[in-house]
């Protein structure tokens, strides 16, 4: 852009020679020409454009290098009706303004696009122009890639937050040291009653638990960051309409909720009131029992996906996408397993439910297989698998454009009594040339050796030009109900 402003007929513009330019503005157009950040220019009352190769690099081949030495309003009349009332009140006022993720729509390279930008126009003083502004100096940044990232982020929230939200277990997620209520659901509301929860500590929301064991049990998983795990404890509280006491049983999981750098920041709470159940002794110790393995084993799958998506990640924002993903596919297994209390769901309904999760276009999937029962551990291994998978497809692979296809299909062949083989083949086609990837994420280690445990069986996958194919092969006995 240097180059381009040093040998620009400057004598046939209003502005005429840079010899004669006022040194305010020879100042600034150093300045911009000088620094990486993206910087724009106008100066005096037509608004002259001037910018760096920073900002050249985000404007697009219709106003480069077409708009230099132009009025503004020729060079920005789409936008005009926005940007002027900032510009004036700049020219006019003497003071700067500040816009952040603003939504400033440009055509750039053959379309239209939705452009957000954080940036800030100040005045370039002259004490010979109007107002002793002569012109505008524009700082900015896109910010565009940000803002779609924190929306689908907090869309994943949302519903993950749905999910939680209609669990049949009470949910509570606690921030900070103090313990301050960041969410509960419905079931914790109809256990702990109607009370102010969000943004108040557990102390003040329950000040009759203060002899109670639970604030110290709170403060222990906090400071050391080791989850806790409660069967069957009473607690008294004091919901009764006459404000007397009231004693439920309840067993809940206490887990640390663990950041990027290894902190604690908070605690997330997941339990059941099992007050009914512990009056009926006879089945004390088993429901007692299948809820501590039901909930370990829950346990155990979140704390894998949180930490393994916190390795090898950019940012915190592509963390958090990764965890919301993988825990909304696991949501879904839960609510299939719920419904025959724990113990299998079909194969079928688990395939759909990553279809539905991904929001493919359905007849870009042919899914094709008999009927099979899973027990629960060999639905949530497959659930996550298939999770992975499709993540990869839509990012990476076949559902990346819309003529591409993925086949999910399985068979059983073998007899009963020699023992029969269970076959599952993921094959994409249609999609971008494959490529094996560079590194080896959780994904990778997932659909490959991972499986081992829960399916009795190798997943293997091959990156073939023309699609992924993943295949497993498994004896049906490890994995059917």
């Amino acid at each position: 852009m240097g180059a381009l402003i040093r040998s620009y007929d400057w004598d046939a513009n209003e502005l005429g020679p840079p010899a004669d330019w006022p040194q305010a503005l020879k100042t600034v157009v150093q300045l911009m020409l000088n620094t990486g950040h993206p910087m724009y220019i106008w100066w005096g009352a037509n608004g002259i454009c001037l910018y760096n190769d920073a900002y050249r690099q985000l404007i697009g081949s219709e106003r480069h290098p077409g708009s230099l030495g132009q009025p503004a309003a020729e060079v920005w009349a789409e936008i005009w009706p926005i940007i002027s009332p900032q510009i004036g009140l700049v020219m006019t006022t003497g003071s700067a303004t500040w816009h952040e993720n603003s939504l400033i729509p440009i055509t750039r390279n053959g379309r239209r696009d939705d452009v957000y930008w954080t940036y800030s126009y100040s005045p370039i003083g002259d004490d010979d122009a109007p107002n002793g502004v002569g012109g505008v100096l524009v700082i900015c940044n896109e910010t565009t890639g940000q803002v779609m990232a924190e929306r689908a982020v907090a869309t994943a929230a949302k519903r993950q937050q749905h999910q939680f939200q209609s669990a049949p277990g009470f949910i509570t997620v606690l921030t900070g040291p103090d313990h301050v209520f960041e969410f509960v659901n419905s079931a914790y509301t109809e256990v702990f009653g109607e009370r102010e929860y969000i943004g108040r500590s557990v102390r003040e929301v329950f000040p009759e638990l203060t002899k109670q064991p639970f604030f110290d049990m709170l403060d222990c998983v906090y400071r050391t960051g080791e989850k806790l795990i409660v069967a069957e404890t009473p607690i008294s509280l004091m919901t009764d309409s006459d404000g007397g006491p009231h004693e439920r049983f309840v067993t809940f999981v206490y887990a640390p909720i663990i950041d990027e750098s290894g902190a604690v920041t908070g605690i997330f709470c997941e339990g059941m009131d099992v007050t009914a159940h512990h009056t009926a002794a006879e089945h004390r110790t088993l429901l007692t029992n299948e809820l501590q393995h039901r909930v370990k084993n829950m346990l155990a799958v979140v704390q894998g996906i949180v930490g393994q998506s916190l390795r090898n990640v950019e940012s915190p924002s592509d963390a958090r996408e990764a965890i919301f993903s993988r825990l909304m596919a696991l949501g879904h297994t839960h609510d299939l397993l719920t419904q025959t209390n724990w113990t299998e769901a079909p194969l079928s309904a688990i395939v759909e439910g990553a279809v539905l999760t991904h929001c493919v276009d359905r007849d870009q999937v042919r899914v094709a297989g008999p009927d099979i029962q899973l027990r629960a551990r060999a639905a949530l291994a497959l659930s996550m698998t298939l999770h992975e998978l499709f993540t990869n497809a839509v990012k990476h692979g076949s559902l990346s454009n819309e003529a591409g296809q993925v086949a999910i299909t399985w068979s059983v062949s073998g007899t009963e009594a020699e023992g029969q083989t269970f076959a599952l083949e993921w094959q994409e086609s249609g999609g971008p040339v494959v490529a094996p990837p560079s590194r080896k994420g959780f994904g990778s280690r997932l659909v490959g050796t991972s499986l081992m445990s829960d399916l009795g069986g190798i997943g293997e996958t091959e990156f073939a030009p023309d699609g992924v194919r993943w295949t497993l092969s498994t004896k049906l006995e490890s994995i059917r109900y």
